[in-house]
């Protein structure tokens, strides 16, 4: 799975980044930013802002764990966490991926 965090906090994105790889839960991270993000509030007014974005390769099996970890660490400074799921990937590359990460 491609796990992908939002966050304006640029400093946050690139501590989870080492936090993550060094915990063996991603294998690799991807960091961008600033991102444009538009969202509707309540009013009906769209706001934008301006946020970092963190793109990793995990198993799905380590969502739990990623999720868990990092509402204990964050709490209410907790950015948005979701995942998608790799369709395709080079096995030779997907081998090599998941010798970097946690048994599960």
């Amino acid at each position: 799975m491609v796990v992908q965090l939002l966050s304006s906090d640029e400093s946050q994105i690139h501590e989870i980044a080492d936090y993550l790889l060094g915990e063996e839960l991603l294998g690799n991270a991807m960091l961008s930013g600033p991102i444009l993000v538009k969202t509707r509030l309540d009013n009906g007014i769209i706001k934008q802002t301006e946020q970092f974005k963190l793109q990793g390769i995990s198993k799905s099996l380590l969502f739990s764990e990623i999720n868990k970890r990092l509402k204990d660490k964050y709490g209410e400074h907790m950015p948005l966490l979701y995942s998608e799921p790799i369709i395709l990937i080079d096995p030779q590359q997907t081998d090599a991926i998941i010798e970097r990460l946690v048994r599960v």
